[in-house]
């Protein structure tokens, strides 16, 4: 299955690995470098549908200009975007700590230590994958 992910990462290293390794696994990659460029970021709903979403799977660095990966979870999960509210969305960071570990539990977000391993991310998005294709089914 062919997945629309988003990534958005200020750091253009981590983008490119990103981008060129999930789009060898066939899936179609969009990356962002400022989470401000987020199309959806400053709508009260999101104009997403189920059937359409923006994205299948985000993936979001944490520490970011003008807005913190978490902060923008917190305000697309509130407008209704559709990989939030379907537990499909990631943060990497390299400050991780239980507070903020739990936050993220809490908030059923997936967190990846940087630097990561790319076979975590693979597993992670083959997760996100069968859970895409299992509600699918069930529609």
């Amino acid at each position: 299955m062919k997945l629309r992910i988003l990534v958005i990462d200020d750091d253009a290293e981590t983008r490119d690995l990103l981008k060129i390794a999930l789009d060898k696994k066939g899936h179609d990659v969009t990356v962002l470098a400022d989470p401000t460029e987020f199309p959806h970021l400053n709508k009260d709903t999101c104009p997403c549908s189920p059937e359409s979403p923006c994205a299948d799977i985000l993936i979001c660095d944490n520490i970011m200009p003008n807005i913190e990966g978490i902060d923008l979870f917190k305000k697309l999960k509130s407008c209704g975007c559709q990989p939030l509210l379907k537990g499909n969305v990631a943060i990497m960071s390299g400050y991780l700590t239980i507070h903020y570990m739990n936050e993220l539990n809490d908030l059923g977000i997936h967190y990846f230590r940087k630097p990561f391993e790319m076979s975590d991310i693979y597993d992670w998005v083959d997760l996100c994958e069968a859970r895409i294709e299992e509600e699918k089914l069930e529609a």
